[in-house]
């Protein structure tokens, strides 16, 4: 079941209703925004035997069909490298159909480098070629089996580039039962000739409360991990699904700690404590990194206004920003904001964790006791 994104629901059941559904549309959306998810939703509007109010059953055996990706009548492109018994030319998106289904069911969130990697293509570059955009033409010139429509999704759709060109009288002139549906991130990586013949359907990040309700459904996690995903994940459906692989780290215990550790500056802990989170690996270090921003963010605007209330935090979180006001002002928040938001952005370089953590370590203690303070 699809989490959130309610208005464009309701916009599909409006444009159903009034048979007005566009022959040519290009979800547009951030990445982890849910844009496969949707336009399966759609796909289901149209086929369902048995909707309510305009929204798909989820029982009878048409959306079984198109919940594990086997309708007849809906086809999927998507980029693709060189399949082992095939040219690379001659290689299409019927070449790795049963390596899609599972991606779909494991990873319907995921990008483009989680799809290449589900291939054995980390390293390569997957494209739509010409023999798939003929592949195309063809799906799309047959009668449908079972359902009104014939319906082709392309997925990752920036993939099509200049090959593009070779779809645009069928997306400009297709027949009545015809629905093509491109499914895109970056809108400048779309031909103008293409855009300009497809009906632009804007797919937003999901919302904190989506996301949490979402994780919320699926796993056993705390209500304050839920919390620290849902806002750490900022909208991207498929970064909360790999935070949740982070489940770790306490975020806020861990951060607190690491303040506490930085004050006293006892030598041994901190060799100790800066080992813990060079174990952690970058990409947990990141999200610890963004959490801590967060933290920041929310408690400078509890600073400012006095209060607690309406922040995205967790009661205990809200706990800790009360204890902490009475050591941490303004200008110091500012300063471990600037230090962690330029610390962020060395992870990824090839260069020594352990010496940037410490470093981290000695600012913050610098930091924290610009006047002296008990730091409890």
């Amino acid at each position: 079941m699809l989490a959130g994104h309610q208005e464009i629901k309701s916009y599909f059941v409006k444009i159903i209703e009034e048979k007005r559904v566009p022959h040519a549309l290009l979800m547009l959306g951030p990445e982890g925004s849910g844009q496969l998810e949707i336009t399966l939703e759609l796909c289901k509007m149209l086929f369902c035997i048995n909707p309510k109010g305009g929204l798909p059953c989820n029982s009878c055996k048409t959306c079984h069909k198109i919940a594990t990706f086997v309708h007849p009548d809906i086809h999927f492109a998507f980029p693709v490298i060189k399949h082992d018994k095939f040219k690379r030319e001659e290689t299409t998106s019927t070449h790795f159909l049963k390596e899609w289904r599972q991606f779909m069911t494991d990873q319907i969130h995921g990008n483009i480098t989680d799809w290449l990697k589900a291939i054995g293509g980390s390293n390569k570059n997957g494209n739509i070629n010409v023999a798939e955009c003929h592949q195309i033409i063809h799906n799309l010139g047959l009668k449908s089996y079972e359902g009104k429509y014939k319906i082709q999704i392309i997925w990752h759709a920036e993939s099509l580039a200049k090959e593009g060109n070779r779809l645009l009288k069928l997306i400009e002139e297709p027949s009545d039962d015809t629905i093509i549906i491109l499914i895109a991130n970056n809108h400048n990586a779309i031909l103008n000739t293409i855009q300009s013949r497809c009906q632009i359907l804007r797919i937003p990040a999901f919302s904190d409360n989506a996301i949490e309700d979402h994780i919320r459904g699926k796993f056993d996690l705390s209500e304050q991990k839920i919390k620290e995903i849902g806002y750490l994940a900022e909208g991207n459906m498929r970064k909360a699904e790999e935070l949740i692989g982070s489940g770790q780290i306490n975020f806020s215990t861990d951060m607190l700690e690491w303040f506490r550790k930085s004050y006293m500056c006892d030598p041994d802990e901190l060799v100790a404590w800066v080992d813990y989170l060079n174990s952690l690996g970058k990409e947990n270090l990141k999200s610890f990194m963004r959490y801590t921003l967060h933290f920041l963010r929310e408690y400078l605007l509890a600073y400012s206004f006095k209060t607690t209330d309406n922040l995205k935090l967790s009661d205990e979180e809200k706990a800790v920003i009360i204890k902490m006001q009475k050591i941490l002002d303004r200008n110091k928040a500012d300063q471990l904001n600037y230090l962690f938001n330029k610390n962020i952005g060395y992870i990824s370089r090839n260069l020594s964790m352990k010496i940037m953590l410490m470093n981290m370590t000695f600012k913050i203690n610098e930091i924290l006791r610009a006047e002296v303070n008990r730091f409890v």
